[in-house]
C-alpha cells in the first residue's frame, strides 16, 4: 500500500440524464461497486474513500468496503463541481484528523468497466514518471476530431481545423480522448491549477471496452452487454 495515496470515488446522487446511475443495478450490483472493488483489490490504498452528499449512496458503499467518514456538503455536489472538489473536501478532512496525503486518485463510478490492471499501471507510470498529473485516455477516429464541422454564422458550416487535415486517416496524426476512468494528481499542484491537465501530466491508455463513461442509458445498457456476455 502507497500510504501518501488518496483514493477518492466522486458519487453525488443528482443526475439529469440517468437519474440514480451510481446506484443503478449494473449485472447484479451497483453500479459504484464496480469501482470500489477494483480499487480495493489493487491493494495500492489503505482506505477507498467515496465522497458523496448522500446517506443512501454511503451505506452502499460501505457494504461493498469503502469508507465514508463524511458526507459532503450539498453545494460541493452540484451539476457544475469538478468532480475533484469533493476529493479535496475529502483530503482537507483526513489531513485535519493525521492522515495527510499528496496524492489524489480519483476515480469515476460512471466508469465501472476499468481493469485492476490499468490502476495499477497508472499508479506506477505516476509514481515512476516525474508526473504532477495523469489521465487515463483512449485513441479515437482522427476522422472524428480532425474532420469536425462547426456552424457559421451566415447559417453555413465550416471545417472546426480547416482543410489542412483533409487526408485519408492513415496520413493523420493520431488523437486521445481523456476518458474519466483515472486521474491522478499531487494534492497541491491540483489545488493550484484547479484541473488534472498540467504542464507535468502523463496518459496512461486504455482500450475503448474498458473506458465507457456512463451518461446516458445506451452507455449504461452497453457497459451490461460487456459485463454479460
Amino acid at each position: 500500500m502507497i500510504e501518501q495515496m488518496l483514493c477518492c470515488i466522486p458519487a453525488r446522487a443528482g443526475s439529469k440524464r440517468l437519474p440514480g446511475k451510481n446506484l443503478m443495478p449494473l449485472a447484479g450490483k451497483p453500479m459504484i461497486a464496480y469501482s470500489i472493488e477494483t480499487a480495493l483489490t489493487s491493494e495500492l490504498f489503505d482506505n477507498v474513500y467515496v465522497c458523496t452528499e448522500d446517506p443512501t449512496i454511503a451505506e452502499v458503499a460501505r457494504r461493498y468496503g469503502a469508507s465514508v467518514p463524511i458526507l459532503m456538503p450539498p453545494d460541493l455536489c452540484r451539476d457544475l463541481v469538478p468532480s475533484h472538489i469533493p476529493c479535496q473536501h475529502m483530503a482537507e478532512f483526513l489531513g485535519n484528523i493525521a492522515q495527510r496525503k499528496e496524492i489524489l486518485v480519483c476515480l469515476q463510478p460512471t466508469s465501472p468497466l476499468r481493469s485492476v490492471e490499468d490502476l495499477r499501471r497508472s499508479v506506477e507510470r505516476f509514481l515512476h514518471g516525474d508526473l504532477d498529473f495523469l489521465v487515463s485516455v483512449t485513441r479515437i477516429d482522427p476522422h472524428y476530431f480532425h474532420w469536425a464541422i462547426v456552424p457559421n454564422d451566415d447559417n453555413y458550416w465550416r471545417l472546426y481545423f480547416g482543410d489542412k487535415y483533409m487526408q485519408e486517416r492513415p496520413m493523420l496524426p493520431p488523437v486521445y480522448r481523456p476518458n474519466g476512468s483515472i486521474k491522478i494528481a499531487r494534492l497541491d499542484k491540483l489545488k493550484e491549477i484547479g484541473h488534472f491537465f498540467g504542464s507535468r501530466l502523463g496518459v496512461v491508455e486504455t482500450p475503448e471496452e474498458r473506458s465507457i463513461h456512463v451518461a446516458t442509458q445506451l452507455d449504461f445498457n452497453l457497459c451490461e452487454f460487456l459485463l454479460r456476455r
